[in-house]
């Protein structure tokens, strides 16, 4: 089953703007997590070698994580 969390993805545009979209992520294919070197961001290393920048901050992510276990809500 898939623990999946909403997060906001960082989309760098072509006139050097950036917005974010709403991604549905899959906290099984993550590896690690940590602050980007500006600390706007928080980068997501994934089991297909990708890095993803999200607007959330390691303690958002974590607190969205509690309770992907629990059979009782649902997350995918």
């Amino acid at each position: 089953m898939a623990h999946l969390i909403k997060l906001n993805q960082l989309n760098l545009n072509h006139d050097n703007t950036c917005t974010y979209i709403p991604i549905l992520f899959n906290l099984d294919r993550a590896i690690s997590m940590e602050s980007s070197p500006s600390g706007k961001h928080t980068v997501i290393n994934t089991s297909q070698n990708i890095s993803v920048r999200v607007k959330e901050t390691l303690d958002e992510i974590l607190k969205l994580s509690i309770g992907c276990g629990d059979k009782k809500q649902l997350y995918g």
